[in-house]
């Protein structure tokens, strides 16, 4: 501020002292010209005429003093208050927008200090917006379970959300400023981003993000567009669809399962009763044959709509489950009158190794008579003639583990992680001559996992199968003494 001071005086000056000689060059020739003299140069034209420029140049030189003193003083009064709004702008260019100038006047200092006041405040407004609407922005991409990435007009990564920086494994901060083909590797995603630059029409694909898995990903980009119509970049989001489309998979396996597991006993009833209609009702022995097949099939029938009803029930109504209590060896008991003849008729032995004192099992006895069922069922069905079905059971970590050891056929080790999946069979001729639904398995497992256990099978073909299930028990008094299965079972 002090050169804007001597600025002031300096030009006020030099304007002040061109002045004053045109001034006295002035009056030099009108004392001149008064006198009859003709122009001479100063201090020549006589004694008189010598003091007379003297007491000019005097009065001048005094003006000059007086004049010079007053310039300063009043640049002083002007830049006091631009000096004090110096350290507030520069505050306030710093950042610092809580800054508020107080100067009281009504020239047009006073003016300037209220309009830079405005300023600020519209200033620390705008940016207060900003801050609200970034904490919104960055508050909704955090919320985003889809991974969202932006590119610029060139390709090169510009943010990624915090399900981006997990899926990828990458901070935004390490792949900011680097081309997309850097940061996934992946030409198809490149290729879709570059048409939607080059185009400004969003697009979509489903592709593998990461070549060492199986995960499938649907990419939508969306072109990001200026306020002049350019298209400045581009917005990715993507979404792991690998469950959705395995999901819609086994929908269509179900139906086509459903519908193929109607069909048969459908085909086989419309077929006998067609053959009864044509002349067949005539010969009793036949009719009475066909009518027991027919009714062997409606049986058949019946089992899988129930068996498809309790599946619906257990899948889409879990919460529905009450939470129970049953006794395993009264429960067993129970499931053993019902299967006896079963086995019985087919020379299997069944036997039993359970120890006394168990505690109560979480489950409602009714739940727990259909697992023991369909598990005891199928040990029957796929074993041969004097072979044998043994169901254990002992206390394990917090839980009850029981388990359905047959010496059948067994199960291949490739259909050992699928066999309690809907409608999948080991043999499915087999199966259906055996009168099976393939939803035994499926049903045992959603019911186990209901009541907070877990199902599990080990299996060599020609060497039997053990299926086993862990419940949790309802602890009663003190707590009883551990029951280890068998070591044989446990293999």
């Amino acid at each position: 501020m002090r050169s804007l001071r001597w600025k002031i005086a300096l030009n006020f000056l030099t304007l002040l002292f061109l002045t004053l000689v045109a001034a006295y060059l002035y009056l030099h020739q009108a004392i001149l010209n008064a006198l009859g003299l003709p122009w001479l140069p100063p201090f020549r034209a006589g004694v008189l005429v010598a003091r007379l420029e003297g007491q000019l140049l005097l009065t001048m030189l005094v003006v000059l003093v007086v004049m010079t003193a007053g310039t300063f003083i009043l640049s002083r009064g002007i830049i006091m208050p631009l000096t004090a709004l110096l350290p507030l702008t520069q505050k306030i260019a710093g950042g610092d927008l809580e800054q508020r100038i107080e100067i009281q006047s009504n020239d047009e200092i006073g003016l300037l200090s209220h309009h830079l006041n405005v300023m600020v405040e519209t200033l620390r407004n705008n940016f207060r917006e900003m801050a609200e609407e970034r904490n919104k922005m960055q508050a909704i991409l955090a919320s985003m379970s889809d991974a969202l990435l932006t590119v610029d007009q060139v390709g090169r990564v510009m943010l990624l959300n915090p399900a981006a920086e997990t899926m990828f494994g990458k901070k935004g901060t390490e792949v900011e400023h680097k081309y997309l083909l850097e940061v996934i590797r992946n030409h198809e995603i490149d290729k879709l981003v570059k048409e939607i630059l080059a185009s400004g029409i969003p697009l979509e694909i489903e592709t593998r993000l990461f070549p060492t898995t199986n995960q499938l990903f649907k990419i939508y980009g969306a072109p990001i567009i200026s306020a002049q119509k350019r298209v400045v970049g581009a917005a990715l989001t993507i979404r792991d669809i690998t469950n959705i489309r395995r999901l819609e998979q086994m929908r269509t396996e179900f139906v086509a399962n459903v519908s193929h597991e109607l069909r048969t006993p459908l085909t086989s009833i419309r077929g006998f009763v067609e053959t009864l209609l044509e002349g067949a009702l005539e010969d009793p022995e036949v009719s009475r044959r066909f009518l027991g097949i027919i009714n062997k099939e409606a049986q058949r029938l019946q089992q899988l709509i129930e068996d498809l009803l309790a599946l619906s029930r257990l899948e889409n109504q879990p919460q529905r489950i009450r939470p129970g209590r049953a006794k395993l060896m009264p429960t067993l008991e129970g499931v053993l009158a019902t299967v006896n003849p079963l086995a019985r008729e087919k020379g299997v032995n069944l036997e039993v190794q359970i120890p006394a004192g168990l505690p109560p099992l979480a489950i409602g006895e009714n739940y727990l008579s259909q697992v023991l069922l369909n598990l005891i069922d199928n040990g029957i069905k796929y074993t041969p003639a004097g072979g044998r079905v043994t169901v254990r059971a002992g206390l394990e970590n917090d839980g009850l583990r029981v388990e359905v050891e047959d010496s059948g056929i067994g199960i291949p080790a490739a259909s050992l992680p699928r066999v309690f999946e809907r409608f999948y069979r080991v043999d499915k001729a087999r199966s259906r001559e055996m009168g099976g639904t393939g939803l035994g398995l499926a049903i045992v497992k959603h019911i186990v996992e209901a009541h907070g256990g877990n199902v599990g099978v080990t299996s060599q073909p020609g060497q039997g199968s053990c299926f086993f299930f862990t419940l949790p028990v309802v602890t009663e008094g003190k707590a009883q003494a551990e029951s280890p299965i068998p070591e044989k079972a446990q293999n």
